[in-house]
């Protein structure tokens, strides 16, 4: 354990005297501080605007003045996404996902107003996040500061000294991942500090702890592997230059790369439809059901038929409570169940995109990673359906509520010129959508679990197997 301790100690001393090290390291430290204060700014900001948005539609929605239900249904109203507490730390999916969703009768709508959609285009090169800054920055500095880890110590001749001197292949290399893993935890360490540290200060919600604690695993792992990864290949090679070549190779393939090329075979292999599509798709199947406002409709003059039979009488206008509200109310209930199961076979699609991607995963860890880090901050596209979902379920609450005003406290007699106090609409419900839960999150991405597991066991195999190549190496290039 001696050797070990020294071993890195030494490694760490050489990364201190490499000032284009300790350049790289203050380099990082400040992209990822500065991260964090935009970031949570930025948060902070869009934050303040929802609720003041969602304040004044509240306020107009409560002041509506008397008026007929169904006019109230076609008035409609908008409800916000909140942001999860650590949305700042890696916005995931919801930078592409819209942040207010306007809720109507006879209708889903989509969200509007996504960052992705209505920034420049320098988003299309990633914002600065700290999840960003870990995912991708970080692992290049560990590259920087570790690829002559072994290497330098073969080009220098002082390899076959060290082993001279009783150190063992496993304990030089363990020395080495250990040094080369304090340096990417003194780059990584501030970043996580600031963040606590607004997110302690911030006030708000407050993220749980086993939210925080689960990304500072996921990244703690994924950075890890970059340091086992580093240090093998770097014992594996004869020359610093080829071992930094191959390991920036690899930070390209990785995580430049293998990103882009996954999303493109993924929309290959399964297409979403357009707008326009999925729209002309949900009219089609709304088409082949009934139309409410049709009285010939051949499904609605069932219904009627069945509503004059339960109640024994001859027309609707004998009816005790108000056809134009019943109809209005099955109208309804037809439409938002065509317009679910259409909307769930775009979810199907989606997930089976998700799918090719978690499955790339096991080659480029860091898909898993991002998707892993998604999960813990609460913005993967889980939390984008549930918005969505939880919206559409308060929506057709609302509309069927005010259906059945019509049907019972409006008479179908004059019907439209008819009108109900406005203290009815102070009475409904206020939206309040709930995250999924961490442990379902992450348990829904078995892929990505083992991506990461297997991340950090190759390398470590690979030195494992690499110890009885090291002396051979080392005396072979001192004699050579």
């Amino acid at each position: 354990m001696n050797n070990v301790l020294l071993i890195a100690r030494r490694q760490v001393g050489a990364m201190r005297e490499d000032r284009y090290v300790l350049f790289l390291l203050g380099l990082v430290v400040a992209l990822g501080v500065v991260s964090v204060l935009g970031a949570w700014h930025h948060a902070a900001s869009e934050a303040e605007q929802r609720a003041r948005y969602q304040a004044v539609v509240d306020q107009q929605w409560a002041e509506q003045p008397d008026r007929h239900p169904h006019r109230v249904i076609h008035y409609g109203f908008l409800v916000f996404r909140e942001e999860a507490p650590l949305a700042f730390f890696d916005p995931g999916a919801g930078a592409y996902a819209g942040t207010s969703l306007f809720l109507e009768g006879h209708r889903q709508n989509a969200a509007s107003f996504g960052d992705a959609r209505h920034a420049t285009a320098l988003l299309n090169f990633g914002r600065l996040t700290p999840a960003v800054v870990l995912g991708l920055l970080l692992p290049l500095f560990v590259v920087a500061a570790g690829f002559a880890a072994v290497s330098g110590e073969r080009e220098q001749g002082t390899l076959p000294l060290l082993l001279a001197q009783g150190a063992t292949p496993a304990r030089i290399l363990a020395g080495k991942a250990l040094g080369l893993g304090v340096a990417a935890a003194a780059a990584a360490l501030p970043i996580g500090l600031v963040t606590a540290a607004f997110v302690a200060v911030g006030g708000g919600e407050q993220p749980s702890i086993g939210r925080m604690l689960a990304l500072a695993a996921i990244y703690a792992a994924y950075l890890a592997g970059w340091v086992l990864m580093t240090v093998w290949v770097s014992s594996r090679t004869a020359s610093s230059r080829a071992a930094l070549v191959q390991l920036v190779a690899i930070w390209v393939a990785l995580c430049v790369a293998a990103p882009r090329l996954g999303a493109s075979l993924a929309n290959a292999l399964h297409p979403i439809p357009s707008r326009a599509q999925f729209t002309a798709q949900v009219e089609e199947a709304q088409r082949s059901v009934g139309d409410s406002h049709n009285p010939d409709d051949p499904f609605f003059r069932a219904l009627r038929d069945e509503y004059l039979a339960r109640y024994q009488v001859a027309s609707v206008e004998e009816l005790p409570i108000n056809w134009a509200g019943v109809v209005s109310r099955e109208g309804e209930a037809v439409t938002s169940r065509i317009i679910e199961e259409q909307h769930q076979e775009l979810l199907a699609v989606h997930r089976r995109q998700d799918g090719v991607m978690s499955w790339l995963g096991l080659l480029a860890p860091h898909l898993a990673v991002r998707d892993l880090s998604m999960a813990a901050a609460g913005t993967g596209p889980e939390a984008v359906e549930a918005f969505r979902s939880q919206a559409e379920a308060h929506r057709y609450a609302i509309i069927q509520r005010l259906n059945d005003l019509h049907t019972h406290e409006i008479h179908y007699e004059n019907d439209r010129a008819q009108r109900l106090a406005r203290q009815h609409w102070t009475q409904f419900p206020v939206f309040e959508p709930d995250l999924p839960s961490l442990r379902r999150a992450l348990t829904d991405r078995p892929l990505s679990l083992a991506a990461l597991g297997l991340w950090i066991g190759l390398p470590l195999a690979g030195l494992g197997l690499g110890r009885k190549r090291l002396p051979r190496v080392g005396v072979d290039r001192r004699s050579g």
